[in-house]
């Protein structure tokens, strides 16, 4: 594997690659092959351009999984909230009454089965 060693490295965005590291339980050479390869997907997507903005270290996403567990905790709970909506929703609907002669569900998908191999069936013999 291909060794990369960069000289008079400055020493602030050394620290900043190291607290990213921490951040991310990640040693500083699995910091750096991270951080190269986002700058290339992103440079590829650019079509060849760098027209990153850069941001500080702070709002450049190094906070670490501590960030990236809330914003998917909160995601989550925006879809728990969500799904309470639409049950409320679903239960302030009219009741439906059934019929006591109305089929059974499985009655109801055998028939659809039954329906569907009597027209697909029949095409299906020249195949053999």
């Amino acid at each position: 594997m291909p060794a990369l060693q960069v000289k008079d490295f400055p020493s602030d965005l050394y620290d900043q690659l190291r607290e990213c590291a921490a951040a991310q339980d990640r040693s500083i050479s699995q910091q750096t092959v991270h951080v190269l390869r986002e700058y290339l997907r992103a440079y590829r997507q650019l079509g060849g351009r760098t027209g990153w903005e850069v941001l500080p270290v702070g709002q450049a996403g190094c906070e670490g999984r501590g960030a990236r567990r809330r914003a998917e905790e909160e995601e989550r709970e925006r879809r728990i909230e969500r799904r309470k909506r639409i049950f409320a929703e679903i239960d302030a609907l009219p009741k439906i009454e059934i019929p006591d002669d109305f089929p059974e569900p499985a009655e109801i998908v055998r028939q659809m089965r039954e329906e569907h191999d009597d027209r697909i069936v029949p095409e299906l013999r020249h195949i053999r």
